[in-house]
């Protein structure tokens, strides 16, 4: 069951030496960031990979707390429905790259980053982070905030004053909640009219993987191949056999497609990744999607865990982790 305490017992059988010092595991499922921070600051909890921006500075005032912090590989993007029609039957205007440029001249992130990140986020001007084979600094250049520019792209796009739904979660990236709060108050200030639809995962997740959403939040960190490609074939391909799984918006540009096949075939590592950095260019100027930034990543301890190993995929390996030496 996803909600209950998985726990995991050393095996004193294991044939090597351990570098760990670990006798058992503990797994505790806390949904609710100020319940995690509370068992962190009681005891209940020696660690959690998932320590909350806003009660950092809380946590490195206390002496017996540790924290680590970072930026994530995981970019986090705002993305549209590209079919023909909304789900309501209107025409998309999505489908205009006016009104993609003007929301994406309509963003202030670095408010974003500075109000709702609380300065620990990355901001993003391209789609990949840059420890992510494939990314290029020349495109690590975030979309100039221009709430003027985007009033005036919507007037040429005749969209001034449309109406749609962002479709966001309350517990899947960092601060989204806020994060999306921030984006329908910004757009509606260009002159749209956005709708904030909030929920949790279970509900949410199927209103976006089924076409249902006409704006939506989506995060990627580029697994398993751990370059470019991750996203370039799962999300940004058209949707056809195993490429574009992830592509939920059900655009489909030939020329990207192309580019992601012949890098997917290439197998000197300078060339492929020459591919991917093009292939990104292009989804860029498109606007295919909009990335914001590579959320913060942050981990909290009790000052007894002295050794714990911290990667940018924010995974754990407790097969290092040691207590009390």
């Amino acid at each position: 069951m996803p909600d209950s305490k998985t726990v995991l017992v050393k095996n004193n059988g294991w044939w090597d030496t351990p570098k760990h010092n670990l006798d058992r595991i503990e797994f505790t499922p806390i949904t609710s960031a100020a319940t995690r921070v509370a068992a962190l600051l009681s005891g209940e909890i020696d660690l959690t990979d998932g320590a909350p921006v806003q009660d950092l500075d809380r946590l490195k005032s206390d002496p017996n707390i540790k924290v680590v912090e970072r930026s994530d590989l995981r970019t986090i993007h705002l993305v549209f429905n590209r079919k023909e029609k909304l789900n309501d039957g209107r025409d998309n205007f999505f489908n205009d790259i006016k009104v993609r440029q003007a929301i994406d001249h309509a963003i202030d992130r670095q408010l974003i980053f500075k109000r709702v990140m609380r300065g620990k986020s990355h901001i993003a001007g391209t789609m990949v982070a840059p420890e992510i084979p494939g990314y290029s600094a020349e495109l690590d250049v975030p979309t100039a905030y221009d709430p003027e520019l985007s009033k005036k792209l919507l007037e040429e796009a005749g969209a001034v004053g449309t109406e749609f739904t962002l479709v966001c979660m309350n517990d899947e990236s960092v601060n989204e909640e806020d994060v999306c709060s921030a984006l329908v108050s910004m757009l509606s200030r260009v002159g749209l009219k956005p709708t904030l639809d909030i929920g949790p995962r279970a509900v949410q997740a199927p209103k976006r993987a089924g076409g249902k959403s006409d704006a939506y939040m989506i995060s990627w960190a580029n697994e398993p191949t751990l370059d470019a490609y991750s996203l370039l074939i799962q999300v940004l391909s058209t949707r056809e056999g195993a490429a574009g799984v992830a592509n939920y918006g059900g655009w489909s540009y030939p020329e990207l497609d192309a580019m992601v096949k012949k890098a997917a075939v290439e197998m000197d590592r300078d060339k492929r990744l020459a591919i991917e950095t093009e292939a990104l260019k292009f989804a860029k100027d498109q606007v295919i999607m909009i990335p914001l930034h590579q959320q913060p990543m942050a981990w909290a301890m009790s000052k007894e865990v002295t050794d714990v190993t911290i990667r940018a995929d924010n995974k754990p390996r407790h097969w290092l982790t040691r207590i009390g030496d």
